[in-house]
């Protein structure tokens, strides 16, 4: 892997966005040698992680059409990060100049808009590498040999930029210094176990601007519905997991409202809404959403057209529970739910404008 890095960075100096003798050769070794170099350390990677990361996989890039400046080859979740765009997964960058290549930790940096990649916005990566940069810090502590600031030294590329302030960190190494084959490996499985770390992480509380799993699962539903899927992304909840959420959010909000002195019944099964509160002349209808992840205020809950509909015409007898935070053991099956914490809403107003629609169904006429 040593001799792989700098032939990759030998080429860097000749890069043009034409498919040239050098920008081909640099391919070659990009997708082909390096990555497979990567595979054949997933199995130590593998064996260095939790379980519940089990589809480790690797694959690199030098350009879609047009070579890119910067290359890269990373080792990923395949359902966590299904391309290069989506979550977060440990990658060798590759200077533009040639004088150094980076192995970081790194997020999503780019969108593909108007056929080409473009950079997400400055403020929301920079953030979210902060953020991860302070769930990790006790695991990153162990080795003072990490960087924070990458310099990739692009000369007609966002891209660089992008992946600069994406950075969580990185070991940098300098042509002229290159570590050993031993180091190399090394290197790369604590990161991935730093990265398995973040995607457990990333469950329970949620980076800046990541949705929660049950709005994720709801819009693969609804691609598959319309005959369409994501790369690589399945649904983050299976179905006992759900009903356990579920339930443990139902069963905390009947505690709830029978403290306060409310007669409480399960109508889930056969209503627009969860619970139906009632004391004395008044009655509530109590619409109830459970979640494995932190709440925020910029957190969104999936409602369907019938819930949306009745909590608008009963309002104001109406009320949102959320529970967040609940945590599954999965050691019995099904899986248990336990845990939560309650943020109530009472009188729940539903605001139009603050409505998504995820997916339509749709009349085909003549």
């Amino acid at each position: 892997m040593r001799e792989l890095l700098r032939d990759v960075l030998q080429l860097q100096p000749f890069w043009q966005s034409k498919n040239t003798q050098e920008m081909e050769k640099r391919g070659r070794l990009v997708r082909r040698d390096v990555v497979n170099w990567l595979r054949e350390q997933l199995p130590a990677v593998e064996a260095a992680v939790p379980d519940e990361v089990d589809d480790w996989a690797a694959e690199g890039s030098d350009g879609a059409g047009l070579k890119s400046e910067i290359p890269w080859a990373r080792v990923h979740s395949a359902s966590l990060s299904p391309s290069a765009t989506v979550g977060w997964y440990v990658v060798y960058l590759f200077g533009a100049r040639g004088d150094r290549v980076y192995l970081s930790l790194m997020q999503g940096a780019t969108r593909w808009r108007n056929g080409e990649f473009q950079p997400r916005a400055r403020q929301e990566l920079r953030q979210r590498s902060d953020w991860a940069r302070a769930a990790l810090a006790a695991s990153l502590q162990v080795r003072p040999d990490l960087v924070e600031t990458i310099a990739l030294g692009a000369r007609k590329s966002n891209l660089g930029r992008a992946y600069e302030d994406g950075n969580v960190v990185a070991f940098e190494y300098p042509v002229e210094a290159l570590p050993s084959e031993e180091v190399l490996a090394a290197d790369l499985v604590f990161l991935c176990s730093v990265l398995s770390e973040l995607y457990e992480l990333a469950v329970v509380d949620l980076p800046p601007g990541d949705p929660a799993p049950e709005i994720v699962d709801a819009e693969v539903e609804a691609e598959h519905a319309a005959g369409k899927a994501r790369r690589g992304q399945g649904l983050r909840l299976n179905v006992a997991e759900r009903v356990a959420v579920e339930r443990r959010a139902v069963d905390l909000a009947v505690e709830h409202l029978e403290a306060l002195g409310y007669s409480v019944k399960d109508v889930g099964a056969t209503k627009s809404y969860d619970l139906d509160a009632r004391r004395g002349a008044e009655h509530l209808y109590v619409e109830v959403k459970g979640t494995t992840t932190k709440w925020t205020d910029a957190s969104e809950i999936m409602l369907t057209r019938n819930e949306v509909e009745l909590h608008l015409r009963e309002y104001p007898d109406t009320m949102l529970v959320i529970v967040s935070r609940i945590v599954l053991d999965h050691s019995v099956t099904p899986p248990a739910a336990s845990g939560g914490e309650l943020k109530v809403v009472h009188p729940w107003k539903v605001v139009e404008p603050h409505l998504t629609p995820v997916s339509y169904r749709y009349l085909v006429g003549e």
